[in-house]
């Protein structure tokens, strides 16, 4: 036994373990060519490489030690751990401790971007739309003063759930399926409510009883949620709802936008188990092709048993196989269809494949609880199942992992949110390419982050024909598979080579072939990406992208929605992304549900709970310079030379400019027409074409001055005799004040990557004050202050077309304000006082409360009268002899009845010295309580006195 307690015999071959998984981990962590990597422990390679933050984030592998006795060095200690590596918690520590780190070195990876124009909400209904015999309306929504930036809105009363978008190039409608309802839309303009029709599927009230009744809630869950919204054909539509926990599916006929109904006049439904989700909460996907239904999903109430499921052609239904975990509690968020049988007759002769985008429980990442992880798994359009093994199951599943992860630190955005494909035209399917939304399970909450990956056809090909992984059925290890592979390749489509094998199709599958496929249905390889895009405290959820051919190269634009209901437009140019604008799309925070692209007319159709907008994707008219048109990076504006118009209008032979990579201001415009010294001194011609502004003498005015990029910087310019009668506001807007005979310009200028603009030109001259019986206020000079600061708020000010008058200021609000504020601080100090002196305010109550109460109080029934008459006028005070009682030589006698009037003085002062020297007896002293004075009074002989026992 060694000093760890390791037997010595076996110590060899924990050592050489310990050192085969030291390899292993190296091997992961590092490149992929450092495959065979060989190090020793301690070495500079070996720590180089284990200083990797992705050593613990990236994992693309799990440790492969399974030993009786395994140490685990943790701060160059080393401590035994019985079992496998997955149990060793000193190394789940090392690595929650880098992953705390990871977390805190995010925000200082990447620059953050920022929308250079962000237009806010604003929506004024069309006059002479809302018809009260019409259930829905349409809108039409300004988001901003640009001429183009409009937006259309359409809902109806009383739905809400507008989840499920459909464009139809055949028939140029959009198809809507919302909560309990459907509508169609014209694509021409969704504002036209004649080219609008709708329609209701509701829920029976008996199934809504039964949703209610398992424990379901009636008044959100129990009502048909439209899921599934797809083109079945040239005529019909197919639709899937919830249907109140209890999915069913029917056909739309698109000639009269009704449900189609058999001879009997029943609604022609089918099972939805298998193809729509019970819960409409639960994320699914699905796509039709060439007829046939394929869905990712769940195919029980309970939610717990994932499917991707083929139905509704005419061959045999497939689906996954559930016992074997293909799929772990997956969340399926887009499928695609990609011909890559195309083109016809080429010698590969591959087949179609289908593919899904989801996120699950990564169990191949034991070291980690919970780990989410991103996935893309594909089947063959051509598979039929097996003939003896997988029967009705797919034979060419397979899934990889996508992993979006930034470059220097390896920080995974691990859950995945939308995938929108972008397909190229003809038949070249291999410039596919894969853009995704993705956030990470570790940055939650308000400083939660997103970020867009973008992944090509080649890495998916490279990753689906790589190594296989499979899992120990009994401890659930995962491991690289590294013997031969049975032919043909497991998981593969049917390939003119394989027919040339006499295999036409899985059916025909060798089951040693089916077999393989049961167990090793993950790959190796890992589809990596950087971020295209990073955005701090934004939470992307939805994505499109629209390719668009600029003057000189075509450039792919983003459009992603966010969680509060906001678009962001942004393409990414030299490895830097930048967002062009910024919508704000509802009047309330609310997630962006489907983002619907129609790049022939060139619009977007966003979709929430509340309703659907539509939105132009070019806004060039709000470029109205030319430094502008450029610095806006926006692949659809060119500057003609007078305006900035849609590059899709640029005749064939234009000579239309833009510059989207550098954005060279110099290049294309002069960069201004007047130098930074001719600004300070203007001359007649801008004074001429300056706004004249009148204030009366010694009052002031805001002037302001508006951005138009949240990119630039504002610089306000004046003369050097002005500083004295001004400043600047925090928003940057410019308080001068007034002097007589002494005019004045003030300057507005805008800089952003050294092309300044001129915003606001103001002439500001006083006015003799009229007398005025009114008193006027006066403001106190501040110090001189030129204000340069990015726009922030712009305050609602008079506009242009106010009347450049402004009346004498007065102070009779101000004057009132002080005056309560005054009277307000009296009030606390009065009360703070009194709160202070609370107890000798108490004394001098006490002294006066028994004197109130002295009057003759007839003597109680049963009690002896005195023998002699008490002195009730002052008691002399003395300590008394008796020792059982402590006497009270208080000053006063509370409630003593008075004596006669006959009674002298001198008699009662002989009677108080006779009864001090008469001996006193136990017998003779009694305790007596008046009822109008708590004291109780103790008789000593003849003499009471107030007394405590």
């Amino acid at each position: 036994m060694d000093h760890r307690g390791t037997p010595r015999g076996s110590r060899g071959q924990v050592d050489e373990k310990v050192n085969s998984s030291r390899r292993q981990v190296l091997r992961v962590l590092g490149d992929s060519s450092a495959r065979n990597l060989r190090t020793e422990p301690g070495s500079p390679e070996e720590e180089e490489i284990l200083n990797r933050p992705a050593a613990i984030i990236g994992y693309t592998e799990a440790l492969e030690v399974d030993t009786a006795w395994a140490p685990a060095v943790v701060s160059g200690g080393q401590l035994p751990c019985r079992g496998h590596v997955t149990m060793w918690t000193p190394s789940r520590t090392v690595a929650l401790l880098l992953l705390a780190g990871l977390l805190q070195s995010i925000t200082a990876t990447q620059d953050d971007a920022t929308p250079r124009i962000s237009f806010p909400y604003s929506c004024t209904a069309l006059t002479g739309l809302l018809h009260s015999n019409l259930p829905w309306f349409t809108a039409s929504c300004s988001l901003s003063d640009a001429k183009e930036r409009s937006a259309k809105r359409f809902s109806a009363d009383g739905v809400s759930n507008y989840t499920s978008l459909l464009l139809s190039q055949e028939d140029d409608m959009l198809y809507v399926g919302a909560r309990e309802a459907l509508f169609a839309l014209s694509l021409s303009d969704i504002s036209k409510t004649k080219l609008q029709k709708n329609m209701t599927w509701g829920t029976p009230v008996g199934k809504r009883e039964e949703c209610s009744f398992k424990g379901k809630n009636l008044e959100t869950d129990c009502f048909n949620y439209i899921k599934i919204l797809l083109r079945l054909n040239s005529t019909h539509l197919y639709v899937c709802g919830t249907y109140a926990f209890s999915p069913i599916c029917a056909y739309i006929n698109t000639s009269t936008f009704s449900l189609e109904r058999d001879d009997s006049g029943e609604v022609l439904m089918e099972d939805g188990r298998s193809r729509c989700p019970f819960n409409p909460e639960y994320k699914s996907t699905a796509i039709i092709v060439d007829g046939e239904l394929y869905a990712g999903t769940v195919s029980n109430f309970q939610g717990n048993e994932p499917v991707i499921y083929k139905s509704l052609g005419h061959g045999t239904a497939l689906k996954t196989e559930n016992s074997l975990n293909w799929l772990q509690d997956p969340v399926f968020v887009g499928s695609a269809y990609i011909e890559e049988s195309q083109p016809a007759g080429n010698p590969v002769g591959d087949d179609d494949k289908v593919y899904f985008f989801f996120s699950e429980a990564g169990k191949e990442f034991d070291f980690f609880d919970n780990t989410i992880v991103s996935r893309i798994a594909r089947v063959c359009k051509g598979d039929k199942g097996g003939e003896r093994v997988l029967q009705k199951k797919w034979t060419t599943f397979l899934k990889a992992q996508l992993l979006c992860s930034l470059p220097d630190d390896g920080f995974p955005f691990n859950i995945i949110q939308d995938m929108f494909v972008l397909k190229p035209m003809g038949d070249s399917w291999e410039n596919t390419v894969f853009y995704g939304v993705f956030t990470s399970q570790w940055y939650k909450g308000a400083s939660g982050s997103s970020a867009v990956c973008a992944f090509t056809m080649a890495q998916v090909e490279q990753a689906f024909s790589g190594r296989y992984r499979e899992v120990n059925r009994e401890s659930q290890q995962w491991y690289t598979y590294n013997h031969p592979l049975p032919e043909p390749r497991p998981g593969a489509c049917v390939t003119s080579r394989s027919r040339q094998a006499g295999i036409q199709s899985s059916l025909h599958m060798p089951d040693k072939v089916l077999n393989f496929v049961k167990d090793h249905f993950l790959m190796d390889s890992v589809i990596r990406s950087p971020p295209l895009l990073l955005k701090r405290n934004v939470r992307y959820t939805q994505i499109a992208v629209h390719k668009i051919q600029g003057m000189e190269r075509a450039y792919d634009v983003l459009f992603i929605g966010t969680d509060d209901g906001r678009l962001h437009k942004a393409i990414n140019t030299n490895n830097r992304m930048h967002i062009i604008e910024e919508m704000t799309l509802f009047a309330t925070p609310q997630p962006v549900q489907h983002i619907e692209l129609d790049p022939q007319r060139g619009l977007l159709f966003v979709s929430s709970y509340s309703g659907l907008v539509e939105v132009p994707v070019a806004n060039c008219s709000n470029y109205v310079s030319c430094g502008e048109c450029v610095l806006s990076r926006d692949p659809y504006c060119a500057w003609t030379g007078r305006l900035c118009r849609d590059v899709r209008m640029a005749p064939p032979d234009s000579h239309w400019q833009q510059d989207v990579e550098e954005a060279d201001t110099s290049a294309i415009c002069n960069r201004t027409s007047h130098t930074p010294r001719s600004a300070l001194r203007p001359s007649a011609s801008r004074l001429s074409a300056c706004q004249p502004v009148t204030i009366p003498v010694n009052t002031f005015r805001v002037l302001p001055c508006k951005l138009r990029s949240n990119l630039a910087t504002r610089r306000w310019r004046y003369s050097a005799g002005a500083q004295e009668f001004l400043y600047a506001t925090p928003e940057g807007h410019l308080v001068v004040v007034a002097q007589p005979g002494r005019p004045e310009t003030y300057e507005c200028w805008s800089e952003e990557e050294g092309f300044r603009q001129l915003l606001a030109n103001y002439c500001v001259r006083a006015e003799p004050r009229r007398e005025s019986t009114t008193p006027v206020g006066r403001l106190r000079t501040p110090p001189p202050l030129i204000h340069a600061e990015r726009e922030q708020s712009v305050p609602l000010l008079p506009g242009e077309s106010r009347s450049t008058q402004l009346h004498a200021k007065t102070y009779w609000n101000e004057l009132l304000a002080v005056c309560a504020l005054l009277a307000c601080s009296l009030v606390v100090f009065s009360l703070f006082v009194v709160y202070r002196n609370r107890d000798r305010m108490k004394s001098m109550l006490k002294q006066g409360e028994c004197p109130n109460m002295q009057q003759k109080m007839p003597r109680i029934a049963g009690k002896p009268a005195e023998s002699l008459p008490l002195n009730g006028s002052a008691v002399p005070v003395s300590a008394s002899d008796h020792k059982g009682y402590q006497t009270l030589n208080d000053n006063y006698i509370c409630s003593t009845p008075t004596h006669d009037s006959s009674s002298s003085p001198e008699t009662a002062k002989s009677f108080s010295e006779a009864s001090d020297r008469r001996p006193l007896e136990a017998k003779q002293s009694h305790v007596e309580y008046s009822p109008t004075c708590p004291r109780p009074r103790v008789r000593l002989g003849s003499e009471i006195k107030d007394s405590i026992v």
